[in-house]
C-alpha cells in the first residue's frame, strides 16, 4: 500500500533490531518499521596493507561479530586533506547496536573506526536525504515500510511544517516552601492544548497521575513542551509514580517512563564552562522540547527545530538540544557524505608549527575600535552581514585549502594571499567549510528578504534565527580544538581579512566625514560634527559593501548612545556593553544588568525602569537632565528592599560553577552555594548553575553570606544592604563615571553619596 505523510523522527528498537520511522498521515502518527536499513560503520585497518591477508579474509575477519550483518570493500577519502580514495571496509551493523560492533572493530590491527559517533537514524537521514517535518511516500507490507522516497527538498523556501498536536505540559507541588523539592507531592497538573487549559486537580497523588496517563493517550500528543523537563520536571514525575506504583509512558512504543542518570560532561565552550546532566529526556514517536535547553524553539512555533532538522538531517529532539557547533558539525557530515569523505573518530588536523616571530605576526585576532565613556549624539550604528561566514566562502577558507608549502606544484597559480601572515588560500578546489556554509548563507539571505516583505514574517524570522545562530558559530568551531574540519591557520586567515576589511571600511568612513567611535566583530558606530543623515549613511555602506565584497547595511541612528565606564577603571570602556535610543524611539541594550542571565529579577526591573526614565530624553542635554530622576528610581527600589517588601524569589541570583565544587581555593558565592549543597548530598559538577539569595553579605564567614535555594525556609531573610549595592551598581552602569563625579554639588553626587552612606 503506498501512502503520502510527513516524516516526523526515527527512533530504534534494539528488540526487533529494527530502524522505526514515525510518518503523520490523515492527522494519525503511527510507527513503520523499516528493516532493509542497516547502519554502517568503515574500518581502516593494518590489514588492508597486509599481503598475506586475503580480501576475502579481511572480511571475514570483520563480520565474524554476531551484529554484523554484512561487510563490502570499497573507496572512500580517509582525510579532508587527501586526493585520493583508499580501500576500506564497510561495515553493515544491526542499527541498534552500532556502537558495540564500533568499539569492537577498534581491536582488529591498526583500526580506525570511521562514523562511529553519528547516530544510526542520522545516518539514515543522510543517506537517503530525508528529514524531519519533510514530505514522503512510502509503500509499506504488513505494517513495514519497503520503499520510501522523499518529496521535499533540503534547499526549499516555502515549505510547508504538518501541523501538530502539541501540549505544554507544568506540574506545581504542594510545599509551604518558597522552592519546591522532590519529596513534595503534586497539587496539580496544567495541560495546555491550542488554548485550552486541563487542570488535573486531585488529593490522591495516584488518581492525579492516572488522569494524566489518560489525558496523554486521548490528546495523543506529537510534541510535548516542557520547561525543566530533562532536568527536573520528568525525574519528578518518575519519582512520583514509582512511589505510587503507576507506569507512566510517554513514548508512541509504549517505552514506561525511567528517567536514568547518564554520564554527565563538563566541557569548555566559548570562554565558559558548560555543563550537560546526561539527563536529556527524549520519547520514541513523540518530540520533548524542553524550552530550558532548547536554543531552536521558540513559544510561538517549531520552525527554527524544523530548519535545523533539514540542515543537519538529524532527529528533532536532538536538535532541540544540539549547540550551535554541533550543528556545525552536522551540516559539514553532510557534504562530507556527498564527497565519499569519512568521518575521523577525532580531530587530526593538527596546527602547523610556527616560530615565535610568525606567531606573533599572525595570532593577532579581530580589529577592534577601543570605545571611550561617555554619552555620545548622532551615532549610526552598521553591521555587516555574516562578515566571519561570507569571509570564510568567499575567499574559500577551510582545513585543507590552506597552502604552507614555499614551492607550489602548480607555481600558486590557484593561490590568493592572506594579508600579513605567511600562508596561502588554495582555491583549486572547493573548501568543504566554505561548502557547507553558503547554503546557510544563502538561505539566510532569503528569509530576511521575505521578513521585510512581510510574507509570513514570523515564520521564517524563526528560520531565520536558526540559520543566525549557526553562522555565528562557524568561526569560532572552525578554530575548535575537536573540530574534526577545523584548523587553527583556517580560523587565523577570517581574522587577518577581517582586520584588512576593517581597515577598508575605516578608510571610507573617513571619506564621508565619519568618526568611529566604536567597532567589534562586525558592527560599526560612526558618529559626524554635522547632523548624521540616514541617506548618507546608506550611501556609505552601499560604497563598502561594493569594496569589501560583504553587504554592509545601517541598522539606524540613536539619539543618543551611552558607553559606560568599566567597574574597574573608570577611564575605560568595556567593549560589550553599551545602550542607546533610536531615532524612532526604539531602546537597544547589551551587556548591562537588564540583559546579564545572572542578574537577579529585581535588579533588572531597578535598571529597566530607570533607563525608561532617560529614554524620555531626545537629545544629550536631556539625557543629563534626567539623571537625577532616574537616580530617584534607584532610591525608591532600595527603600522597598529597606523595608523588607520584597518577594524572595525576585532575589535570586544564579551562577555558574567554573570547576568541580571541591576544586575552589576561595570561596566565592558560586563555591559557597556549591559547598552547602554538596553537604546536603546533592551532586554538583562544573558547569552546572547554582541559585542562591544573599542573606548576611558582611560576615566574616563566607558560607553564611548566602544560601542555596534548597535550603531557604521560612526563617531566612534577604540582606537589604547587599542587593541595594548591586541597585546602585546598576545605576553605574548607565551612567558613565566622568558624569556622576563632574560636580561635587550636583543632584545626583549627592543622591549617590546619600545611599551609598546608608547601604555602607
Amino acid at each position: 500500500m503506498v501512502e503520502l505523510g510527513w516524516l516526523l523522527d526515527g527512533s530504534i528498537d534494539r528488540k526487533s533490531k529494527n530502524l522505526v520511522l514515525w510518518i503523520k498521515s490523515n492527522r494519525k502518527t503511527r510507527g513503520y518499521p523499516y528493516p532493509s536499513f542497516k547502519s554502517s560503520l568503515f574500518v581502516d585497518t593494518d590489514l588492508l596493507e597486509n599481503y598475506e591477508w586475503e580480501d576475502a579474509e579481511i572480511l571475514q575477519a570483520t563480520a565474524e561479530h554476531s551484529e554484523v550483518v554484512d561487510t563490502q570493500l570499497v573507496k572512500r577519502y580517509l582525510s579532508v586533506y587527501d586526493e585520493t580514495k583508499k580501500e576500506v571496509v564497510q561495515v553493515f551493523t544491526q542499527p541498534g547496536y552500532h556502537w558495540e560492533v564500533a568499539n569492537d572493530l577498534e581491536r582488529l590491527p591498526g583500526a580506525t573506526v570511521f562514523h562511529a559517533d553519528i547516530h544510526p537514524v542520522q545516518q539514515f537521514f543522510i543517506t537517503q536525504e530525508v528529514f524531519p517535518f519533510g514530505k514522503v511516500k512510502y509503500e509499506f507490507r504488513n505494517g513495514k515500510i519497503v520503499e520510501l522516497k522523499n518529496l521535499d527538498s533540503r534547499d526549499d523556501i516555502h515549505y510547508e511544517i504538518p501541523d501538530l498536536e502539541e501540549i505544554r505540559l507544568e506540574i506545581s507541588v504542594n510545599t509551604e516552601r518558597l522552592f519546591p523539592r522532590m519529596e513534595d507531592s503534586i497539587h496539580s497538573i496544567k495541560i495546555q492544548k491550542q488554548g485550552e487549559t486541563k487542570i488535573i486537580e486531585e488529593a490522591d497523588e495516584k488518581r492525579a497521575l492516572l488522569k494524566l496517563q489518560r489525558a496523554i493517550d486521548e490528546i495523543d500528543p506529537d510534541v510535548i513542551i516542557t520547561r525543566g523537563g530533562d532536568e527536573q520536571l520528568f525525574r519528578y514525575l518518575t519519582l512520583r509514580s514509582r512511589i505510587h506504583d503507576v507506569e507512566l509512558v510517554f513514548s508512541r512504543d509504549g517505552t514506561p517512563l525511567d528517567v536514568k542518570q547518564r554520564d554527565p560532561q563538563s566541557f569548555w565552550q566559548y570562554n565558559r564552562v558548560v555543563y550537560k546532566s546526561g539527563r536529556g529526556v527524549m520519547f520514541k514517536g513523540r518530540i520533548h522540547i524542553d524550552r530550558n535547553v532548547s536554543l531552536y524553539y521558540s513559544p510561538s512555533g517549531i520552525e527554527g527545530i524544523a530548519e535545523g532538522c533539514r540542515l543537519a538531517f538529524a532527529q528533532p529532539q536532538q536538535v532541540a538540544r544540539m549547540s550551535i557547533g554541533s550543528v556545525n558539525a552536522a551540516v559539514q557530515y553532510y557534504n562530507a557524505y556527498k564527497r565519499g569523505l569519512l568521518i575521523p573518530p577525532i580531530k587530526k588536523n593538527p596546527e602547523f608549527l610556527k616560530s615565535v616571530n610568525d606567531l606573533a605576526t599572525i595570532d593577532r585576532g579581530g580589529l577592534v575600535f577601543q570605545p571611550k565613556p561617555g554619552i555620545y549624539e548622532n551615532v549610526a550604528e552598521c553591521d555587516f552581514s555574516s562578515m566571519y561566514p561570507t569571509l570564510m566562502v568567499t575567499r574559500n577558507i577551510s582545513p585543507e585549502t590552506i597552502c604552507m608549502r614555499n614551492e607550489c606544484p602548480y607555481n600558486h597559480e590557484y593561490c590568493i594571499d592572506v594579508p600579513g601572515v605567511s600562508f596561502r588560500i588554495c582555491e583549486r578546489r572547493r573548501g568543504l567549510v566554505a561548502e557547507s556554509l553558503e547554503q546557510v548563507i544563502q538561505k539566510r539571505n532569503t528569509f530576511k528578504k521575505l521578513i521585510k516583505e512581510g510574507e509570513e514574517a514570523k515564520k521564517y524570522r524563526l528560520m531565520q534565527n536558526t540559520l543566525k545562530g549557526i553562522l555565528v558559530s562557524c568561526f569560532g568551531y572552525l578554530g575548535f580544538k575537536n573540530a574534526r574540519f577545523g584548523r587553527v591557520e583556517a580560523h587565523t586567515a577570517v581574522t587577518a581579512f577581517a582586520r584588512e576589511l576593517l581597515l577598508k571600511t575605516q578608510e571610507i568612513g573617513e571619506s564621508y566625514g565619519f568618526e568611529i567611535i566604536h567597532g567589534i566583530v562586525d558592527s560599526l558606530w560612526l558618529t559626524s560634527e554635522n547632523e548624521v543623515e540616514f541617506e548618507n549613511v546608506q550611501e556609505f555602506c552601499k560604497e563598502v559593501t561594493n569594496a569589501v565584497d560583504i553587504s554592509m547595511s545601517p541598522k539606524g541612528i540613536y539619539r543618543w548612545f551611552v558607553i559606560p565606564s568599566s567597574h574597574v577603571n573608570s577611564s575605560i570602556a568595556p567593549l560589550n556593553r553599551y545602550y542607546g535610543l533610536f531615532r524612532n524611539g526604539s531602546i537597544k541594550t547589551r551587556g548591562i544588568e537588564v540583559r546579564r542571565r545572572d542578574t537577579c529579577l529585581y535588579v533588572g526591573d531597578c535598571q529597566n525602569a530607570m533607563i525608561q526614565v532617560l529614554a524620555q530624553a531626545q537629545d544629550k542635554n536631556e539625557f543629563l537632565e534626567l539623571i537625577p530622576e532616574a537616580f530617584g528610581v534607584c532610591q525608591d527600589y532600595i527603600t522597598e528592599l529597606q523595608a523588607g517588601d520584597v518577594d524572595m524569589r525576585d532575589l535570586v541570583l544564579n551562577s555558574r560553577l567554573s570547576r568541580e565544587p571541591d576544586e575552589y581555593k576561595t570561596t566565592s558565592r558560586a563555591a559557597a552555594a556549591a559547598k552547602q549543597l554538596v553537604e546536603m548530598g546533592k551532586d554538583l559538577h562544573a558547569g552546572q548553575k547554582v541559585r542562591y539569595v544573599l542573606i548576611e553579605s558582611d560576615t566574616k564567614n563566607p558560607l553564611r553570606r548566602i544560601k542555596a535555594i534548597e535550603l531557604i525556609d521560612d526563617s531566612i531573610q534577604y540582606d537589604p544592604d547587599a542587593y541595594a549595592k548591586l541597585c546602585l551598581r546598576s545605576f553605574e552602569s548607565l551612567i558613565p563615571a566622568k558624569y556622576i563625579k563632574s560636580s561635587e554639588d550636583s543632584p545626583e553626587k549627592s543622591l549617590l553619596s546619600n545611599i551609598r552612606a546608608i547601604i555602607q
